[in-house]
């Protein structure tokens, strides 16, 4: 799976503006970075698990996260050296596999999530794949980020929405 490098300082978001955008850079998760990737999704996702299933209970989030750990696929953001995040992707045969892209507080609302998602569909691009993910449907402010960045809404359950950004999509 490639590795993400620094973006340009400017992505076009639309035809009659350039928005200065945060560079940030990424490094490879390892097996000491349990505890702060778990850090980084309670910081990100508490609320919106409340707000789903009603309660966050940590030792099962906990638990459950550690199941689901694995340093090849997670990446550390990275701002001014400091942790800001991090981003989970799987490459499968038709797809780049979006799993998490989740800032700390203080990253947010920044036009970081813009530059890390931009730079996921220009990688994807690349390789001539369209990008997929899952969000949760209370979490309407990350459904927007997708949506301004031409990803469309493919299936819903319950709880979560599907999207996807087809290779090539303006």
């Amino acid at each position: 799976q490639p590795g993400l490098t620094a973006p340009a300082s400017a992505v076009r978001v639309n035809s009659n503006v350039r928005h200065h955008m945060p560079s940030f850079l990424t490094r490879p998760a390892s097996n000491a970075d349990l505890q702060l990737t778990f850090e980084i999704t309670m910081d990100a996702m508490l609320g919106y698990v409340e707000q789903t299933w009603g309660a966050w209970n940590e030792e099962e989030q906990r638990e459950k996260h550690q199941q689901n750990f694995v340093p090849e696929t997670h990446r550390i953001l990275l701002v001014n050296n400091a942790e800001a995040g991090l981003m989970v992707t799987e490459l499968e045969p038709e797809y780049v596999w979006l799993v998490k892209l989740y800032l700390l507080g203080q990253f947010r609302n920044q036009g970081l999530g813009s530059t890390v998602l931009q730079q996921v569909i220009e990688e994807a691009n690349e390789l001539g794949k369209s990008v997929r993910l899952r969000v949760l449907k209370v979490n309407t402010a990350a459904q927007r980020l997708y949506a301004r960045h031409g990803f469309q809404v493919v299936g819903e359950e319950p709880e979560r929405i599907f999207m996807v950004r087809k290779h090539g999509d303006a």
